[in-house]
């Protein structure tokens, strides 16, 4: 009989307990303080009104309002993290061959005009700006944006470097960054936790 009222008393306990704790996870965890709202990102730096991936377009989104830009990244051959939506640079500059495959030195400029390729039959055309970035230029020009970076492949290194800098520039608060694959998002996660300890 005290072995039912102990193994009763325990069930129960343990139902109540995870009872409330479904309803309140916040007594055990703390809900994440958000140190900025962003309801208006610049994708690929506003891609339809100047020239992808520019700090010309980086620039004009910022001036005009933005809460946050919208980048990707790659990596050079001398392993310099730079800012463009595509590994290949056939469509942005005319020539083929990889972002990886070149020294940053060595990068084309883009194209005058440019498709928008999330906008069906829609061109934009760029002004004097037409070199891609580095990151670093981008964090050095904009301290105090938000970043959302998508990290375009898989890549230790690529991952390793883009780390580094968000923790050079102390963007730790300010950058969001990540990708839709699943094994990416793990290696940003653990990358991001060996700069905590």
């Amino acid at each position: 009989m005290c072995a039912a009222v102990y193994v009763l008393s325990t069930v129960t306990g343990y139902v109540l307990t995870s009872a409330l704790l479904l309803k309140c996870p916040n007594l055990l965890y703390r809900k994440k303080r958000e140190t900025f709202v962003s309801r208006h990102i610049s994708h690929r730096g506003g891609a339809g009104e100047n020239l992808e991936n520019t700090m010309a377009a980086f620039k004009h989104a910022v001036d005009l309002g933005t809460d946050m830009l919208e980048l990707d990244c790659h990596l050079t051959k001398d392993e310099q993290v730079v800012v463009s939506h595509d590994a290949s640079l056939q469509r942005v500059s005319g020539i083929n061959t990889h972002i990886s495959d070149m020294s940053y030195a060595e990068l084309p400029p883009y194209l005058c005009k440019l498709d928008v390729t999330f906008q069906r039959e829609y061109f934009c055309e760029g002004g004097e700006d037409k070199r891609i970035p580095l990151l670093r230029d981008v964090f050095d020009a904009f301290p105090n944006t938000p970043v959302n970076i998508d990290i375009k492949v898989n890549n230790d290194m690529l991952i390793k470097k883009v780390s580094e800098l968000v923790v050079k520039y102390d963007r730790e608060h300010l950058t969001v960054w990540g990708n839709a694959s699943h094994q990416i998002v793990k290696k940003c996660y653990k990358e991001v936790h060996l700069h905590e300890t």
